[in-house]
Formats: C-alpha cells, structure tokens, sequence
C-alpha cells in the first residue's frame, strides 16, 4: 500500500485550521496540566537515550520540527535549541509561555530556513502525517543535518486492516456529519511506508515499534489502554485486534 507522495495546499490548509481550532480550545493551564510532565519526562529520557550517538554539550544545536505550542524542546536544558511550526505565531499570541529559552519561528518543514549542516540533532515526532509533502521535509532534514549528526525519527502507523476499516468508516462520517475523516492527518502511513521512507533517507542506528515514550513501552500496553478507550470507534476496533495509532521510532545518521 504505498502512501501518496504529498496531498493538495488545499488540504494540508485545512488540515492546518483544524489544528489551530483544535489548540484554541485550549488555556495556558489546561495546555500545561495535559503537556507539561509528559514532555519533561520525555526529554530526560532522550537525553539519555541519544548519549550513545552524539555528546550533547551546551552548544549542540537541536531542531524540533513542528514542536506545536509546547514540546520536549522546551525541556532540554541543554543545548542551544531552536523549533519550527507554521502556526507558531498563533501559539505564541495564544499562550502565556516562555519562549526565550530557544529560537521558536513560523515555517514548514518543507523549507526550513536554516543553512545546510547546521543541527547536530533534528526531532521529527508525529510530524510526518500532517505535512504536504513527507518526501521534502526528509530532504530538507537531511540537508541542515550535520554528517555526524542525529535525526530523531517518530510517527505514528497504522494496521493495514485499520486503514481499511477506516477509509469505511470515513465515507459514512463525511456523509452524515459532512466532516473529513482523520482531519489533522492528510496522511495514514503503515508500518512499512514508515520503514522506507526513513531508510531511503537515512541509516537507521536503532528503532522500536509499539513504544511512545513516557507514555507506554510496547504493543502489549498499547493493547490494554484502547481497550479502556471510553470512545466506542476506537474501544470496539481494539476488541478485534484493530488499535488504531502505533507509534514508530527510529535513530539515524545521514546517509
């Protein structure tokens, strides 16, 4: 099942306005109660985890791409740290945070507006399936990655079964509630689209399927926290082997 290779501006636009409706539900409080200690703790863990691959120092330059309004970036405590989102200047209106602690601008990772070799380490965390062009941001990575440096790799996949059972379910949504189905997400990728595309870019050093760091480590707990899902869509599908969104992680290096 291959992945279209990008979506329409139209769509990604949309897929955009549905993201910043979704973030305007949100207060400064409520965005911390929900974000806050699952980033921290995200963040300690990363540091250790990349130790192996790279020294951090104080000047070790760190990318996050489309960090949204608060992310592990925030938390490094280390590192001259920089983030990118294209809704990045509505975050900054819209919430009472401090951003003085890393470079925080507006721009898409289709152009990243940064000379080449640049960071010594790129995150990209459930990034790629909100994108235009998946295809671009990975060559735009690669491009402000140093050659020693490290890409940080996450998105989120999905069973080809799901994916079925999905693009159903998304006729009879689109029809009743005259919405799109997955709105924020222009793409669906599988497990295998995922495997590819990042080892067509880039060596990948490690990787771990089923885990989301700081929140569950395998396929098995992933199992039991749909099953309590309180949404029937997503609670009924777990019952019959169908999980929805599994989260995909990769170390790499430039090719």
């Amino acid at each position: 099942m291959k992945p279209k290779s990008s979506v329409s501006p139209e769509r990604w636009i949309i897929a955009q306005n549905s993201e910043k409706k979704y973030w305007g539900e949100f207060d400064t409080a409520k965005l911390l109660k929900e974000e806050l200690e699952r980033h921290r703790k995200k963040a300690k863990i990363l540091l250790e985890e990349w130790e192996p691959f790279i020294k951090i120092t104080k000047n070790t330059k760190i990318l996050q791409i489309g960090s949204g309004p608060e992310d592990v970036i925030n938390h490094f405590g280390i590192g001259k740290r920089h983030a990118i989102d294209p809704l990045a200047d509505f975050y900054k209106s819209k919430f009472n945070l401090d951003y003085s602690n890393l470079k925080f601008i507006q721009a898409r990772g289709e152009d990243l507006p940064f000379k080449d070799n640049f960071f010594d380490i790129v995150i990209l965390a459930n990034v790629l399936d909100h994108v235009e062009n998946p295809d671009k941001v990975l060559s735009e990575i690669k491009r402000v990655l140093k050659t020693e440096g490290v890409f940080h790799f996450e998105n989120l996949f999905y069973q080809k079964k799901f994916i079925r059972f999905a693009k159903i379910w998304g006729v009879f949504k689109e029809f009743f509630t005259k919405q799109i189905f997955n709105i924020h997400h222009p793409f669906m990728f599988t497990l295998k689209n995922l495997k590819k595309i990042t080892s067509d870019n880039f060596l990948i050093i490690c990787e771990y399927i089923g885990r989301e760091i700081a929140y569950y480590e395998n396929i098995s707990q992933l199992k039991e926290i749909r099953k309590k899902e309180k949404r029937l869509t997503i609670k009924l599908p777990a019952f019959f082997g169908l999980y929805g969104t599994i989260n995909y992680i990769a170390i790499c290096r430039k090719k």
